[in-house]
């Protein structure tokens, strides 16, 4: 379930039909907008199906305007792209762990549960993540 997309109502609609064949579940792109947040909850409101909420940690100002431009499904706010500008690897690991955590705990209430992704085999900030989670 995009819900990155800019025509989000088009991706609802199209999640509802899958439901209507069978489909019992999602799993949502990684939340990094207010406005995923805001299409999560509507998605909670209006599907019926379990949803698995998207969870990725951006490790660098590189990795998040990479994520952004040219993975399809992805976006980020440009605040958080900013945010990341001039850290060094310490400083964006602590960001990465905190702003993940702030999204996770935040979409809580439309979930049924989180998929994490780990970056680049980065289980250090995974592992921080889920702790903050407990």
């Amino acid at each position: 379930l995009n819900i990155n997309a800019l025509n989000f109502d088009h991706q609802l609609r199209r999640a509802q039909e899958k439901e209507k064949n069978g489909v019992e579940g999602f799993l949502t792109q990684p939340v990094h907008s207010e406005r995923a947040l805001k299409n999560l909850r509507i998605a909670r409101q209006t599907l019926k199906g379990r949803l698995l909420g998207g969870v990725m940690p951006i490790v660098s100002y590189r990795n998040a305007c990479y994520m952004d431009s040219e993975i399809a499904g992805m976006s980020i706010s440009p605040e958080i792209i900013r945010m990341y500008e001039g850290l060094d690897r310490t400083e964006a690991t602590e960001l990465a762990v905190s702003l993940t955590t702030d999204f996770a705990k935040r979409m809580a209430d439309f979930v049924d549960g989180w998929y994490i992704i780990t970056p680049f085999s980065r289980t250090d900030i995974v592992t921080r993540v889920i702790d903050n989670l407990r």
